[in-house]
């Protein structure tokens, strides 16, 4: 629903510092959540090239290296219809209230019900702040699409003055894919990015990435559709 990192100390004179990782990069890294599955989803490598990272709690994760940037794929399902996970992973305006690390989150201008800008800040942890305005198409599920929900985005920096101090990603290619589950009862959703913010991070850092920062997130979504969908009963 993706910049050079500076930190405040040595980090552009440092070997341990390398590539960054896509998940600061887009979202950020909160507080732990409670994983809603025990089970690891049976999911076949999106094709060559792709390493699987992470298979557990129900979620999967594969990431592949495109030159200097960064592609990933995580799989999960959500305890709440497809509608539902839309609705939450397209409101942009209240990211700050349940994504991690978001620290302003808002809708530059709106084209129609299918077409935005938006603009979010975060405040990753051991990195310095980023920002990222992006344009972000939406489409609902219907007959004609099989009851798929999907929010893509591409970077769209000009679209918002850069501000001192706070670093600007450049590169930010995604969507999240809602598909219903158990006759739209359930959802398989999958997020699918690929980023390069640029800079140099330290390697526990990147190490982050898809052992916490994917898992976060997913459960940060999959917390806010499951109680958006028991306060709709």
């Amino acid at each position: 629903m993706g910049a050079k990192f500076v930190t405040h100390h040595s980090e552009h004179q440092s070997e341990t510092y390398r590539s960054p990782i896509h998940g600061l990069a887009v979202f950020g890294i909160a507080a732990v959540f409670a994983a809603s599955s025990s089970q690891a989803l049976d999911m076949n490598s999106p094709g060559p090239g792709w390493t699987e990272t992470y298979d557990r709690n129900g979620l999967v994760v594969f990431m592949k290296d495109v030159q200097a940037d960064h592609e990933i794929i995580a799989v999960s399902e959500v305890d709440a219809p497809p509608e539902t996970v839309f609705n939450v992973v397209s409101d942009f305006e209240h990211y700050p209230d349940f994504m991690p690390y978001v620290e302003e989150s808002r809708v530059l201008s709106r084209k129609n019900d299918r077409e935005v800008i938006t603009y979010a800040r975060v405040a990753p942890p051991f990195v310095s702040k980023r920002d990222y305005p992006l344009k972000v198409r939406m489409t609902r599920g219907s007959t004609a699409n099989g009851g798929i929900f999907k929010v893509e985005w591409t970077a769209y920096p000009e679209a918002q003055p850069e501000i001192e101090g706070v670093v600007r990603i450049k590169l930010n290619e995604g969507s999240w894919v809602a598909e219903p589950l158990d006759g739209g009862k359930r959802t398989q959703l999958t997020y699918r990015v690929l980023t390069n913010p640029g800079g140099l991070i330290p390697d526990f850092v990147v190490s982050m990435s898809n052992t916490v920062a994917i898992p976060e997130l997913f459960e940060a979504v999959k917390k806010r559709s499951v109680e958006k969908n028991a306060a709709q009963k």
